[in-house]
């Protein structure tokens, strides 16, 4: 009967443990990004050359990427580090008051006036938070596919084709109206 003393202190241990896991967890080793400029600002473009967490296949590459705020995140990637006067894709997540997310194809002049061509737009209520980071896949195939998945999940809830095969050689974040902060580079 004394062997079964310790018993409930260890079920208690393990229940208090998994009640107080913390969200923040996800991001542990990925890099921050909290500089976010607004929408039609110079967005700066990072080369994903220089990323340490990408699994490429003889198909993809693939991103793991976290977003922390109340809505509208915003990612764009591109063939080149200053993509202006020529076509980006961009990804918005929990737009439209964390209502809707869309891949669209971006064409951005010189001047930094944009026009947008939505390929998907989809309702994804409440998608983004505030209080807690959510982090996403993106897989951008060679052939043009781009998917989107909540980490965890097997099936993208944005996926379109991109007819101009723009490939992630460059990255950048923006934001509408809110402050985020992105957490990218982030280990598989």
């Amino acid at each position: 009967m004394s062997s079964l003393k310790g018993v409930p202190i260890i079920v208690f241990a393990l229940v208090v443990g998994a009640l107080a896991s913390n969200s923040f967890n996800i991001i542990r080793d990925c890099k921050q990004y909290n500089g976010a400029i607004d929408y039609n600002g110079p967005v700066s473009y990072f080369p994903t050359s220089n990323l340490q967490h990408v699994r490429r296949t003889d198909r993809s590459k693939v991103f793991k990427f976290a977003v922390l705020g109340p809505m509208d995140g915003h990612l764009r990637f591109g063939r080149s580090q200053f993509p202006y006067d020529s076509n980006v894709i961009e990804i918005v997540l929990g737009g439209w008051r964390n209502s809707k997310s869309a891949g669209r194809r971006q064409y951005r002049t010189a001047g930094n006036r944009a026009t947008n061509n939505v390929l998907v737009e989809v309702q994804t209520p409440n998608l983004l938070s505030p209080f807690h980071p959510l982090m996403f896949v993106l897989e951008v195939f060679n052939e043009g596919r781009v998917e989107v998945r909540i980490d965890g999940q097997p099936q993208p809830f944005l996926s379109f084709q991109d007819s101009s095969r723009i490939p992630a050689n460059y990255m950048a974040f923006n934001r509408w109206e809110r402050e985020l902060i992105y957490f990218y580079d982030c280990p598989f």
